[in-house]
């Protein structure tokens, strides 16, 4: 197919003729994020990002055929190997800011594999997470559900490869993003200095340890322990809060019976007052 290119500050958007003044405005608005992105993590990175927009579904699957399992059932996906981000046609997307995450999501993965050669999976995909705005509790609580069911992953078995059970997708998502979660808010410093250590092809692992003082796999082992004490914490809140939420629907479920019961009760009373008139006058 011919496409026609947007091009705006580094982004590199082709679309079909059809999308170009949507491309104009997604063009302007992830640049945006872009910026925004890259001041939170602390880190800037100056090179164009190429994005493919798909002009139908039948375009999209084309591009997929190819692809692992997990990119058949995604909105977009990254293509390491020439850089580009695919992504299927706006008017697929539920909304503009379903949009704006996807589109970040996946541009994450172009700044991550800019920095190094062999990024961990769980790194990756938890950056695009986490800064994405995609860990929401919903994502958390489906966590916390696989982990009490044993669905859970250590960090160090999540480092090349995706589960092969589709079920336990969102699982590795979710601890992923709340991996880098945890660097981000309790190791800010060591987490910007992530970055002064990386360049394109560095290894991540050396980075990683001169950085954190830690390696890797030493992480992962502590996020373990981590995640058995503070996950079994938000499980006792969220149980609280179950109560807490359910509490109001049992008053309002007691109050509701009770007016119920109460008026059934007149009722009897009033047929009782009726028949007792009418046999006062029939004596």
């Amino acid at each position: 197919m011919k496409y026609e290119k947007v091009a705006f500050e580094n982004i590199l958007l082709f679309a079909d003729q059809k999308d170009l003044q949507i491309a104009r405005n997604i063009a302007f608005i992830f640049d945006n994020d872009i910026q925004n992105f890259q001041k939170k993590a602390g880190a800037y990175l100056d090179i164009p990002v190429v994005v493919f927009i798909a002009p139908d579904e039948k375009e999209y699957q084309n591009w997929t055929d190819k692809s692992s399992k997990i990119m058949e059932f995604s909105l977009a996906f990254y293509n390491n190997r020439n850089k580009t981000i695919y992504i299927k046609n706006p008017k697929n997307l539920k909304s503009l800011a379903a949009l704006r995450r996807i589109l970040l999501h996946e541009y994450i993965h172009h700044f991550v594999n800019h920095f190094w050669k062999n990024p961990p999976l769980w790194f990756n995909e938890g950056m695009a997470v986490f800064f994405s705005n995609d860990l929401g509790i919903d994502r958390e609580f489906n966590f916390i559900k696989n982990y009490i069911f044993g669905n859970s992953r250590s960090l160090e078995r999540m480092k090349y490869h995706y589960p092969k059970n589709r079920i336990e997708w969102e699982s590795f998502y979710a601890k992923s993003g709340l991996a880098v979660k945890y660097l981000y808010n309790h190791r800010r410093k060591e987490f910007y200095r992530l970055w002064d250590h990386s360049f394109p092809n560095r290894n991540f692992d050396s980075a990683f340890l001169k950085s954190f003082y830690f390696t890797p796999k030493d992480f992962s082992a502590f996020f373990e322990e981590y995640s058995k004490t503070h996950f079994r914490a938000e499980i006792l809140l969220a149980s609280t809060g179950i109560i807490w939420g359910v509490l109001p629907l049992i008053l309002i479920i007691g109050v509701v019976r009770k007016k119920i019961r109460n008026r059934i009760i007149k009722e009897r009373w009033e047929r009782e007052i009726a028949v007792k008139e009418e046999t006062d006058e029939g004596i």
